[in-house]
């Protein structure tokens, strides 16, 4: 397989697969009354793995793609324009329609349910004491997109110090995950209980532990474009399982969680993907092309499927099912239904909004990115 998409096939199956897990967590509220289908709810589906494995591929992403970065402010805004491109304009779609769908539109006349989704297009915590760490955004999933934005920017000013870039990053990782945690006699790594930040919301998101997760993708990046290579596959995979199985075995005594983070799903994610990179780096990877296929769409569906399912939700139940009958119902359509529609608006809402926001991004911006850019592509 050739070209570098067709090389990083993996990585944009890896997000179909994140999507996946996503979905499949807000799935099991259809199997939550019905009898024995909790036990499959709670035993296997509430494993909340996909949006640690989002945050990784991130940070591999951010040090792959500005391999070319030249410490410069035009550098950095372009990089910036590109991300903002890339997630705000369907999240202002979505903030939108969420409205209506949750408040009717009535809702559009009401200042203060407005506010929350005004400063979540800010990608502002609306309430980081709220729910452990979801901030009670109003469009619920956008609680991740806070940090993504935190990590962008940060790694967008990290852009400034050249090639001192990740000296810099991780000095300031170190302040804000480390020192001022241990500063404030908390240091844990636990995500939902760490003390916050009263004088700032934003501040909640540099010293959250969640962190850890793009900082595990920038490690995995720099071990993906270094030296370093297994040739035997074998060797992976059996380095890969024995790290895996000897966490999973101390899993209760080092204090592990079934949630996000470092100290939940982060951990093993992270040695897995890291496993997958060194493997990627033998040559290229075949991977289902439908996996592909849904990591392309996985933006779309992440930020769509909580409203359709309560579309769906809605329409079974004006049918007058059996519980148990309407729960299998729910579970089975609303995930179809959830890609559908994910995979309508990614087409003609996501990719070509994107690639018109970046379009007058690079018009109306600063000459000297557009400068930088004519010359790298020279």
């Amino acid at each position: 397989m050739g070209g570098p998409k067709h090389k990083l096939a993996w990585l944009q199956a890896l997000r179909g697969i994140a999507a996946g897990m996503v979905v499949l967590v807000h799935s099991r509220s259809a199997l939550l009354d019905a009898g024995a289908g909790k036990l499959l709810a709670d035993r296997l589906l509430p494993l909340a793995m996909g949006v640690d494995l989002f945050f990784i591929i991130s940070g591999f992403l951010m040090v792959l793609t500005t391999r070319d970065c030249d410490g410069s402010a035009a550098y950095a805004r372009q990089f910036a324009a590109k991300r903002i491109a890339r997630i705000w304009p369907l999240f202002a779609v979505v903030s939108v329609l969420a409205v209506a769908v949750e408040h009717g539109f009535r809702g559009y006349l009401d200042a203060a349910v407005l506010q929350p989704y005004l400063e979540g297009l800010l990608f502002m915590p609306h309430d980081p004491a709220a729910s452990g760490i979801y901030f009670r955004m109003a469009v619920g999933v956008a609680w991740t997109l806070c940090f993504e934005c935190y990590f962008y920017l940060v790694f967008a000013l990290g852009m400034l110090f050249g090639r001192w870039r990740y000296a810099a990053m991780a000095a300031w990782f170190g302040v804000t995950l480390v020192a001022v945690p241990w500063l404030r006699g908390h240091y844990s790594l636990d995500v939902a209980t760490r003390p916050l930040v009263a004088w700032s919301r934003y501040a909640n998101l540099a010293v959250n532990p969640i962190v850890w997760d793009f900082i595990a993708g920038m490690l995995a990046a720099w071990l993906y474009q270094s030296d370093i290579k297994i040739r035997k596959p074998a060797s992976i995979y059996i380095g890969v399982a024995v790290l895996l199985i000897a966490l999973l075995l101390a899993w209760h005594r080092l204090g592990m969680l079934n949630f996000f983070g470092p100290r939940g799903w982060g951990a093993p994610l992270a040695i897995l993907f890291a496993g997958i990179a060194l493997r990627a780096k033998l040559g290229s990877m075949q991977v289902p092309a439908w996996l592909v296929w849904l990591g392309n769409i996985s933006y779309s569906l992440y930020l769509m499927h909580v409203y359709v399912f309560e579309l769906v939700q809605d329409a079974v139940s004006a049918v007058p099912l059996q519980h148990r009958t309407a729960a299998i119902l729910l579970l089975a359509i609303r995930p179809l239904a959830a890609v559908m529609c994910a995979w309508a608006v990614f087409r003609y809402i996501e990719a070509p909004l994107s690639a018109q926001t970046r379009r007058l991004l690079h018009i109306v911006g600063v000459p000297a990115i557009r400068a930088a850019s004519k010359q790298r592509t020279a």
